[in-house]
């Protein structure tokens, strides 16, 4: 007997919320869409016609289906992934999934209570050039990892709903926190708002680990010189992702820092070549 295909609905169908809905079809388990917007409502049907349309993301929820996908503006997504698991729905939810550490905690208990699953849409982990690079760091390649340092930098599209903070770092924190393999002891902030007070446009932190480890973000969105670039620094050397419209390369320098004869540390640099992706 065949199993039988989970059907999901999504919450949310503009800028990013169309490529949820276009994936989801594409796997064949797309049911329904939900969008305030007439005009977004319109567009989805008239590609995926099979869709069940709604224009209140109550009556999604009390839809025939399995599991919401949230991709609506930032400041909802906390209460409707609150109100999808209320439903008994198994919820994906793009970063970042809540805006404050109440609404989070809210969350976590609310999936401990009912059961369910809960996803958060950090997708720059599964990216194969951070996977390759997450094993070459298990693998010992680079040595033991005592630094993180992450830059988003570009001149995008500025959000009404969110700041640079929550729109771009999500991806890099929880990199981070992946290759640290813990959770920081301490943390520290600053941002500017530049176009808007409240709404800050560029913004850095710095986190402390374990055994004097750290790590380093930097976000913006005034920035003209497109650039993501994540280096993780070990022990015997540096692995760097570098996104930029140049192209995208994952790059191994064999350097650091160890005793001379007279037990004096001195630098040292070995090779530094591309590493092919699988």
């Amino acid at each position: 007997m065949s199993r039988r295909q989970h059907q999901i609905g999504v919450i949310g169908a503009g800028h990013w919320g169309q490529n949820i809905v276009r994936r989801c079809a594409d796997l064949g388990v797309l049911a329904s869409v939900c969008d305030p917007d007439s005009a977004a409502r319109a567009e989805v049907g008239r590609l995926y016609p099979e869709a069940r349309l709604f224009a209140a993301a109550s009556a999604l929820l009390a839809d025939k289906i399995d599991a919401v996908a949230i991709a609506a503006p930032a400041p909802l997504h906390a209460e409707l992934a609150l109100s999808a698991l209320a439903a008994g729905k198994h919820v994906f939810v793009e970063k970042p999934m809540a805006l404050s550490v109440d609404d989070g905690e809210r969350i976590a208990r609310a999936v401990a209570d009912s059961g369910l699953q809960l996803f958060v849409g950090h997708i720059l982990l599964h990216h194969p050039a951070i996977r390759k690079l997450r094993a070459l760091v298990s693998d010992g390649v680079i040595g033991r990892v005592w630094h993180v340092r992450s830059r988003r930098l570009s001149l995008g599209r500025v959000r009404a709903n969110e700041s640079v903070w929550w729109s771009f770092a999500p991806h890099d924190v929880a990199v981070a926190l992946a290759i640290m393999g813990e959770e920081p002891h301490s943390a520290s902030a600053t941002q500017t708002g530049w176009l808007s007070a409240w709404l800050p446009d560029t913004a850095y932190a710095d986190f402390r680990f374990s055994d004097g480890r750290s790590a380093h973000v930097e976000v913006s969105w005034l920035d003209p010189c497109k650039s993501v670039r994540l280096d993780v620094f070990g022990t015997e050397g540096v692995l760097t992702f570098e996104d930029s419209l140049a192209g995208q390369y994952l790059t191994l320098c064999m350097a650091g820092a160890k005793p001379d004869e007279r037990g004096e540390m001195r630098t040292w640099r070995g090779e530094a070549r591309t590493i092919e992706g699988e």
